[in-house]
Formats: structure tokens, C-alpha cells, sequence
């Protein structure tokens, strides 16, 4: 006898704020609900809608800098069948939507934010049947709910969407930027801001259009576009609606515009200068352009002149640009995100720091080579919460482990036997070379101890090193977690570069995500990067995996400090890590015994804290770092260190 199947017409309910042209969907665990894709989720009608905030919760919204509030309190409903007695997971999120022309091409959606609680939302039939005119009156609240009766409301997340179709352009300003070439100007205090233009309108212009209706030196506004502004500073790190004069940019600040879009190609932006004075209306006294042809690269920094309202220049300025774009193909769903997900509450943690340890630079502190399958392996068997290794491209475009962006090379001289070193980059050397050839440490160039250059290099494979992204994460104990270090060159304060000619920063993190995604299976994943462009895409990119930003600190005397002025100051790293929703950031521990204070101050901010350096191959050091509430510490002399307190432990 064969059962007919239930079926239940569920209404799901729930209250949100939007803004205009936005719409809350529903997205689940069953093809009725989208299979936990976005672009197949079921849209929501709105029921009612009020202005102002809904009923006091915990959503984390847009920071505004001014005083205008459009968002509404609506609620949203939409009844779907659902079929069998099996319990439906789902989600909340709201989006924009632009539906396609094309039957072969899926709908443009645009994540705004999304319950992101590691558990989610669960329809029970079984609960259903009990009192179902209980379940179809009740209104949810966006990013609160109850699991098993047991509310989670204090400990909710509601995070930024990701990018499934759009692209988004950080335009900035920072360091001292403004060159005013008439003495009158160049004491002055400046407001910016910054507008969309649709470049497309070209096409279609009507004679005498643009002087008419946009006036002599403005382009048509993309309406479509909002650009939002942060600063670096305490003043507005989150992403604030401009004011009709913009912001202030104070020399040796950081400034961000930040503007989201479907069609790169066609975006540009005007910049308006106002004369900032105290009690005085902000006197507007130029403007200049950033075009679609200024923006052909991932990241470059453009020199453009600042036209005078009488159209003769008065100045330049240097602007700085980041187009991040989404991964072509990369499919990701909504069942789950650790983005922003962090027990706080759990024992700081272990990481192997390039498995066992750097093996180059500390010989004695290392069992096995460096960033080789075998030392991430032992590192795990000897307790490592986590393994830390430097991941980047060869020249055939597959994600390798290796630290440096250099090798030796050993080659032979006309004269017989004599042989030397000769330095190459790893990013032009194809996996199988850098594998297959006979290599060094770059660091051996300038050692005059050659006695192994003519031996054999018979180590096993998993002793080798150069092992692809993919074999780690084939090879390595899944119950171990990985912090993927991205590797990126940067100028440093000295005008040296680490490396020259490098790849496109979006090709270059969509190989390394792609890789990723497809082979981590229920592994933890951490990514982390010096380069805070690299965790921004890597950020953007996905919607599953946390980013740490890396730094230096304010340590100077350790290492050359990079230009970048986002990555030399703890507090700097604070509010980059705040402005990019990144999870935290992974600081110089030498940086931080000079002022303990600062890992408060990443707590207060809610942030969590890594740490790395030769100052934790110190267990008192350790010890202390871990009695402060450091969340993570990453350390060479893992064997001893993980032995001993394995044998303390069980005793």
C-alpha cells in the first residue's frame, strides 16, 4: 500500500527593511525553494509597508552620514507548496532583481544581505500540523528566529551579500593627493563628492542634449548607481550616503567610494569640489572625470586634471581605483557562510606556521621542509588547530605552495663542473618545472656554503617542494583547517618591489577560489593576505570563507613597510578589516607586546585577532598572548611546543 504524499501550502512571512527597488526572496533546501541558489529563490509580495525602522532587532544595516532614512518597514509574504513530511531548511535575504529578456539567460540578481546564522531556518511539518493557523498568522523578523524553540536572536548575523552579477568600483583618495597649482587653493580644506555617470547616453544623444539639460559640464547621472563614501578613520567607516556637498578629504586621510554595477564598461564618475570653511555654505570651485577608459585594468592609479568652473585647469589629482568582479562560473549557494562567523568563546588556537615550521630561515626549528605536504601533515597529527601556508600562481596558471616569489636555479657554467645559482620568479615557471628542476632557496645565492649544489635531490614526493593547492587539500587530515595565505606583491616605503609584472589581480584570485571551492569539502578555511586589495576581491569573491587582513603593524625595524598606508598601523588594519567586513587581522606579534592595549582594541571593534611572528616560537610568549584572548597564533616550533601540551593535558 503506497501512501499518498502530504502536500502543505506554507506561508512564509516575515518583516524587513528595504529601500526603494529592493525585494525580499526566500531560498531553500528543495527545488520549490531554489535549491539554495539566489537566482531560482522564491520572491516575496509585499503585504504592507511603513516608514522608518522595523521593530527593534538585530540587523546590521547601511551606516548613514546623513539624516535621510528611505527605508520602509514592510512585510513581505508568499504561500508554496511544499510536498512530504521531511523538515525544510531556508534563509531570508533581501535583493535587487532585473529580470532577463532572454529565456536563455538567467534573471540578474544582486544580493544586498542574507541570514547568514550558521543554523537556519526550519519548516516542520510535523510542528505545522499541530497548529497550522498559529504558523500562517505569525511575522518573522529578518535575521531573528528561534531553532528547536530556543531563540537565537542575541546571536544572529545578517550579512552583506556577495557578488553573483554585479561588479563594484572602489575609487581612492588618500596619503596627500590634491596638487592646486593657484597659491589661493592650496591651503584649502576640501569636500568631495562623488557622482555616478551613465556612459552609455553617448550613443543616443540628441543635438544640443547635453548643454541644455545636463548644463556645460555635467553628464547624465547613472540612476541606477548609488555611490557610497567611507573613511579610514573614526569619522565613517562603514559605507555612508553622501551629503549634497560631499565629504571632507583632510591630507594623509583615506577615502572611499564604493559603487556596485552590471555594466563596468559603461560606468564613469564626476568629482566636485567644494572649499571646506567653518559656518560658511562649502563654495563649489571645480570638477574632474574618472571615464570607463580611465577604469581597462584591475587596479591602477590615475592622474587627472581639476577643471575650474571657468573650464581652464587649476589642479590635478591622484585617484586610485579597484574594479572587483565576480567569478565567471563559480556557482555559490546559500546553505551556509563562516564569513563572519566566529566562537569567541573557544580556546585560542594552534596554527603550524607553513606546516612545521620555516625551515629557510629557522633550520633548527623545523623537522621537514617548509610548505610541503609532509610538514602540513605532521603538523596536523601533532595537534595543529590549523595549518598557515603561502599559496600562488605558476606560469601555467595552477595554485602552488611555495613562500617566496623567487627560486635559485642551479645551472652550469662553459666551465666543466663549476656549477652556480641564478634567481627566477616562481610565476615563470611552469608547476612541472618548479617540481622537476633542481631548485634552491633564494637565499642561497648569496651563501657561500655550496657543498650540496651537486647532490641529488631524492626526497619523497611529499617532501618535495611546489605541491599544487589541489594536492593539499587531497593529502591533509580534512579535520584540519587551512589558513590560505594569498601571496601578492607590494611596494615597499624603500621603492622596492617585491615582484614585477605580475597577474591581473581578478584572474589571479578567481584560479586560486576556484580551487578552493571545489576541493575544500567540510574543511575550515581561512584566507589571509598582505595585500588589502587581495582581501577585498577574495572577500567579495565568496560567500563561505572569513579574510584576515596581514600586517606589519607599526614595526619597522623587522621588516620594510609597505606603501600601502592601509597596512601600517594596527588601527589602520581595524578599520580597513571594519570597512570590508573582513573577520579580523592577523597582526606582527612584536607589534602588540610593544602595546598590549591594541588587542582591546581589536575586541572592541569585534574583530578577531591573529598573530604571527619569531616572538610566539616562545612558549612563555604564547602562553601570554593566549591569556590576553589572542583568537589564533601562528608558530614555528610546533613539535615541541604541541607535544608538551598534548602531555599535560592528558595528565
Amino acid at each position: 500500500m503506497t501512501m499518498m504524499s502530504v502536500t502543505f501550502e506554507v506561508m512564509f512571512r516575515v518583516e524587513a527593511e528595504v529601500e526603494s527597488g529592493e525585494v525580499v526572496c526566500v531560498v531553500g533546501d528543495c527545488d520549490r525553494l531554489g535549491n539554495w541558489d539566489p537566482h531560482h529563490a522564491v520572491v516575496l509580495s509585499r503585504e504592507s509597508s511603513s516608514p522608518g525602522q522595523c521593530r527593534k532587532n538585530n540587523q546590521q544595516m547601511e551606516n548613514r552620514c546623513d539624516k535621510e532614512d528611505r527605508k520602509t518597514c514592510d512585510v513581505w509574504r508568499k504561500k508554496v507548496k511544499l510536498c512530504g513530511m521531511k523538515n525544510y531548511n531556508y534563509r531570508y535575504f533581501v535583493c535587487q532583481i532585473i529580470e532577463s529578456d532572454s529565456e536563455s539567460t538567467e534573471r540578474t540578481v544582486k544580493v544586498i544581505r542574507w541570514e547568514t546564522n550558521i543554523l537556519p531556518r526550519v519548516f516542520s511539518p510535523a510542528d505545522y500540523m499541530k497548529d497550522p493557523g498559529k504558523y500562517d498568522a505569525e511575522i518573522m523578523k529578518f535575521g531573528e528566529y528561534e531553532i528547536h524553540g530556543i531563540s537565537i536572536g542575541g546571536k544572529n548575523h545578517v550579512t552583506k551579500g556577495w557578488l553573483t552579477d554585479q561588479s563594484e568600483i572602489h575609487i581612492r583618495i588618500h596619503g596627500n593627493p590634491i596638487r592646486m597649482w593657484k597659491p589661493k587653493y592650496r591651503k584649502q580644506t576640501y569636500r568631495i563628492k562623488c557622482t555616478p555617470l551613465d556612459q552609455r547616453y553617448k550613443d543616443h544623444l540628441d543635438e544640443d542634449e547635453e548643454e541644455d539639460e545636463w548644463g556645460t559640464h555635467v553628464s547624465p547621472p547613472s540612476t541606477f548607481t548609488k555611490v557610497l563614501v567611507s573613511t579610514l578613520d573614526e569619522r565613517q567607516i562603514n559605507h555612508c550616503v553622501q551629503s549634497e556637498s560631499g565629504t571632507i578629504f583632510e591630507t594623509g586621510s583615506y577615502m572611499i567610494f564604493t559603487a556596485e554595477t552590471t555594466e563596468p564598461e559603461s560606468l564613469g564618475f564626476q568629482f566636485d569640489f567644494y572649499v571646506n570653511q567653518e559656518g560658511v555654505t562649502p563654495k563649489h570651485i571645480g570638477y574632474c572625470y574618472l571615464l570607463p577608459v580611465d577604469l581597462k585594468k584591475s587596479n591602477d592609479t590615475k592622474t587627472v586634471p581639476i577643471t575650474g568652473l571657468n573650464h581652464k585647469p587649476i589642479g590635478q589629482i591622484d585617484l586610485d581605483y579597484l574594479t572587483v568582479k565576480p567569478v565567471p562560473g563559480l556557482d555559490l549557494k546559500m546553505d551556509v557562510s563562516y564569513q563572519n562567523y566566529w566562537k569567541f568563546e573557544r580556546k585560542s588556537l594552534d596554527v603550524g606556521h607553513r606546516g612545521m615550521g620555516s625551515s629557510y630561515k629557522h633550520k633548527k626549528l623545523a623537522a621537514v621542509r617548509e610548505n610541503t605536504v609532509q610538514s602540513l601533515q605532521d603538523a596536523a597529527n601533532h595537534g595543529a588547530d590549523y595549518v598557515e601556508f603561502d599559496v600562488q600562481l605558476s606560469r601555467d596558471m595552477i595554485p602552488v605552495i611555495y613562500h617566496d616569489f623567487h627560486v635559485a636555479i642551479t645551472y652550469r657554467k662553459k666551465k666543466r663542473e663549476e656549477l652556480e645559482f641564478y634567481q627566477a620568479s616562481v610565476k615563470d615557471l611552469k608547476l612541472s618545472e618548479l617540481q622537476s628542476m633542481k631548485l634552491a632557496h633564494a637565499s642561497r645565492i648569496s651563501d657561500n656554503d655550496r657543498d650540496d649544489i651537486h647532490e641529488d635531490d631524492i626526497d619523497p614526493t611529499d617532501l618535495q617542494p611546489f605541491p599544487a593547492l589541489e594536492r593539499v587539500f587531497e593529502a591533509v587530515n580534512p579535520a584540519t583547517g587551512f589558513n590560505v595565505e594569498i601571496k601578492y606583491p607590494q611596494e615597499k616605503v624603500n621603492g622596492e618591489f617585491e615582484e614585477i609584472n605580475f597577474y591581473d589581480r581578478n584572474k589571479y584570485v578567481d584560479i586560486i577560489l576556484r580551487v578552493v571551492m571545489r576541493t575544500a569539502g567540510h574543511r575550515r578555511v581561512v584566507f589571509s593576505s598582505f595585500d588589502p586589495d587581495i582581501c577585498i576581491l577574495v572577500q567579495r569573491k565568496q560567500n563561505k570563507y572569513p579574510t584576515l587582513l596581514l600586517t606589519n603593524g607599526e614595526d619597522v625595524e623587522k621588516y620594510v613597510p609597505y606603501m600601502d598606508l592601509r597596512t601600517r598601523s594596527i588601527d589602520m588594519a581595524i578599520y580597513f578589516a571594519t570597512f570590508s567586513n573582513l573577520l579580523g587581522i592577523d597582526v606582527l606579534t612584536s607589534t602588540l607586546f610593544r602595546n598590549m592595549n591594541k588587542i582591546e582594541k581589536v575586541k572592541e571593534a569585534k574583530l578577531v585577532l591573529f598573530c604571527w611572528g619569531e616572538d610566539n616560537n616562545d612558549s612563555n610568549a604564547i602562553n601570554t598572548l593566549k591569556q590576553k584572548g589572542v583568537d589564533g597564533i601562528i608558530y614555528d616550533r610546533c613539535l615541541v611546543n604541541w607535544t608538551l601540551e598534548t602531555l599535560y593535558s592528558e595528565n
